[in-house]
């Protein structure tokens, strides 16, 4: 229901929102009266030069995955000679390469330490970053204190995503005593800087009643916010009120809108939703191949309880089908899952 600390390195790179990206200094186009952008031709003889910001450019435009020079490996040099000479942007882009094993090989040691060193600088996307290194406890002691330390440094200079972390760590209990009113308080911050995670938890405060009074309408249009960033967590709590007539009029045809919405992002429990609701017919023509191809796709992309969940409903729909609908269900989660890689 609330954003969670994210243990997957991939996840984490995702929810950190600060993976590698151009800084505008090759742009393909020019606001009006803007100074002139240099060549890449001028950025690669100032980064010779020892230009630290040149530098840290021609790194982030060699890490573009869409430029034709690109190449990862020249990417982490040039980030790290400006890393070295201590800008704190490309000491986090650097650490950033390290976590991700672009130009290097994964080395969550690395990450922290030059996480560290912008954070220290005051760089709030490096506070966050190092935050979450803390929280799940790669290249670095599992702390939740030190975790909860730099996200509110990142909070307190205003960066959403600290704000929001912040307010999961009251919400939990987690290194402080519970507090619900300001968790609350801190989503409203992120929230009002549409931060698509505090924008849920917002929702799920008022769903709960926790540290506001309970108010089902309310939840429902924080998450129909949060769903309109794309928030999957949110996009799934709004297909539930819709299902079940939750601060919303019952529809259940938006619900399934929704699930599919979700589903087709790789969310598993959209698909486990997705699968049930072509089993039942709800707000969905009854289809037992859709239906079974949905909890197939949920049960091999997760583990643990979930995946037993998923199998456990899978096999349940499997038991009403015919050998041949079973083979053409497989076919299409094969074909669904092959696509999404």
């Amino acid at each position: 229901m609330f954003e969670k600390p994210i243990a997957d390195i991939k996840a984490l790179l995702v929810a950190v929102g600060v993976v590698v990206a151009v800084t505008g200094v090759i742009a393909a186009g020019q606001q009006p009266n803007a100074a002139p952008t240099p060549s890449l031709s001028q950025l690669q003889q100032a980064a010779n030069r020892g230009d630290a910001r040149a530098q840290y450019n021609l790194g982030t435009y060699y890490s573009r995955p869409g430029v034709p020079e690109h190449n990862d490996a020249l990417a982490l040099e040039w980030l790290q000679k400006s890393a070295e000479q201590g800008l704190a942007d490309a000491q986090h882009s650097l650490a950033m390469m390290y976590l991700d094993a672009r130009g290097t090989k994964q080395d969550f040691s690395q990450a922290a330490a030059w996480l560290r060193k912008a954070a220290d600088q005051g760089l709030a996307t490096a506070q966050y970053s190092l935050g979450f290194l803390y929280s799940v406890g790669a290249g670095l002691a599992q702390n939740d204190a030190q975790a909860f330390e730099w996200w509110h440094k990142a909070a307190d200079q205003g960066f959403a995503d600290g704000q929001n972390m912040i307010g999961v760590m009251y919400f939990n209990g987690r290194s402080v005593l519970r507090d619900d009113a300001q968790a609350v308080d801190w989503w409203r911050k992120a929230a009002a800087q549409g931060q698509g995670a505090a924008l849920q938890n917002l929702g799920v405060a008022y769903s709960t009643g926790r540290g506001v009074g309970r108010d089902l309408t309310q939840a429902a249009q924080w998450w129909r916010k949060a769903a309109d960033t794309g928030n999957l967590a949110a996009i799934n709590s709004l297909a539930t009120a819709y299902s079940t007539g939750a601060g919303v009029d019952k529809d259940p045809g938006e619900a399934a809108r929704l699930w599919r919405q979700a589903a087709d992002r790789g969310d598993a429990a959209a698909q486990h939703a997705l699968g049930v609701a072509y089993h039942d017919g709800s707000g969905v023509p009854p289809d037992l191949i859709e239906s079974y191809k949905w909890l197939y796709i949920a049960s091999v992309r997760t583990s643990g309880a979930d995946q037993r969940s998923h199998i456990y409903a899978r096999d349940a729909v499997g038991t009403n089908m015919t050998s041949e609908q079973l083979t053409e269900a497989q076919k299409r989660a094969r074909a669904w899952i092959d696509g999404f890689k």
